[in-house]
């Protein structure tokens, strides 16, 4: 599926308050690695910074802000706090948790953690156990368990070091090879997605990794790799290959798990989108960070405040692999926008043919959730 039907699940969540249908959205947690947390620590120092000052964090938080924070702003949610500044209470779970970055001790120095998914699982297993123990009455704890929405992020720090050069990569899946990481990854991605549906857990949202192959670190170590304006092919047909897995150990999970919205959002055709058509999205630099020094800004990352760009909104890339804020909050605002922005976005990600398959788009836009997703199956056999 595309991104944009993780936002037609989110909306209609909150669309649906008065409706009777189904219970609007009640909290938004979060697993998954930096591309969810600033607490993350996945990603070598030498490619960005520990999880005391991260990259991604350097300004203050209203000027810096992740995708899961966008995605609660637009559920009428607050962002949700990390798992670590909590106090242990139901009241403060109650409208979410962000369980990004929590590795515990048998993280590992591999290129994927399998502990970094494990350990935080086991938090939300315990977090929702935690707000059905502390519920007026029972039907009411499991009521907010399965009114949730949980957003599972990983893959982008573990490609990262995949791709990188010295003894990263070559320490990153010397059993498995390239190829075999994606399949095993997206094996225990699908694995989490169902743990979560054992513990109450009925709405899900998988998130792809982006093009890497377009990143700054990437096009820098790759320059030999790369024309006047393309990217690195090779490490995004790796990433492609490793999103395409994912959706398909998805689709064929969901008939196991009855009740269940499971989208897989593919964050690669949103970010390539906007690297095709930067102008059309109101940015003017696709290629180098904001934040970085070298070639592409790929060579250092972002150090200190003071090596950022003015205007981050105008870029693509932040730092060495991360999106700025300006696209996800693009990715994010599509689809509460009016219809008409919402058809091209869909049709941008679906790569249908927009002339064929036009009555499709507009009828999506109005549908029931259960008739958006057969419109989506018919309009791809047509």
């Amino acid at each position: 599926m595309a991104l944009l039907l993780l936002f037609l699940l989110l909306g209609r969540l909150v669309a649906s308050a008065g409706a009777g249908e189904s219970t609007p959205a009640t909290a938004l947690f979060v697993l998954g690695d930096s591309t969810a947390s600033c607490a993350a620590t996945t990603l070598p120092v030498n490619l960005t910074l520990s999880s005391t000052f991260s990259s991604r964090c350097l300004f203050h938080s209203g000027s810096r802000r992740l995708l899961p924070d966008l995605l609660a702003a637009k559920m009428d949610l607050p962002p949700p706090p990390l798992i670590s500044a909590l106090n242990g209470t139901a009241a403060a779970a109650a409208k979410g948790v962000n369980f990004g970055g929590e590795e515990g001790e048998s993280g590992g120095s591999g290129v994927f953690r399998m502990a970094a998914i494990g350990q935080q699982l086991r938090l939300a297993a315990e977090t929702l156990q935690l707000l059905r123990l502390e519920a007026a009455a029972p039907s009411e704890g499991s009521d907010a368990v399965s009114g949730a929405v949980f957003v599972v992020s990983f893959g982008t720090d573990a490609y990262a070091r995949l791709l990188a050069r010295g003894s990263e990569a070559d320490a990153s899946a010397p059993k498995h090879g390239r190829r075999g990481f994606g399949r095993l990854l997206a094996g225990r991605v699908a694995r989490a997605v169902q743990e979560l549906y054992e513990a109450g857990v009925r709405r899900v949202a998988v998130l792809g990794v982006p093009p890497l192959g377009c990143a700054p670190r990437v096009m820098w170590e790759g320059l030999h790799l790369v024309d006047g304006r393309g990217c690195v092919e090779e490490a995004n047909e790796l990433v492609q290959g490793y999103n395409e897995r994912v959706e398909a150990r998805l689709d064929a999970l969901r008939p196991q798990l009855p009740g269940a919205d499971v989208v897989f959002c593919d964050v690669y055709k949103g970010v390539m989108e906007m690297i095709t058509n930067p102008g059309t999205y109101g940015f003017e630099e696709a290629r180098d960070a904001c934040c970085g020094l070298g070639p592409f800004g790929g060579t250092i990352g972002c150090l200190t405040r003071e090596m950022a760009c003015s205007t981050p909104q105008r870029h693509v890339w932040w730092d060495l692999y991360s999106p700025t804020e300006a696209v996800n909050s693009l990715l994010a605002t599509w689809a509460w926008s009016e219809p008409q922005l919402l058809v091209t976005f869909l049709r941008a990600m679906t790569g249908l043919n927009f002339i064929k398959h036009n009555r499709y788009f507009e009828v999506l836009i109005l549908a029931k959730p259960k008739i958006q997703l057969r419109i989506m199956q018919q309009a791809r056999t047509n």
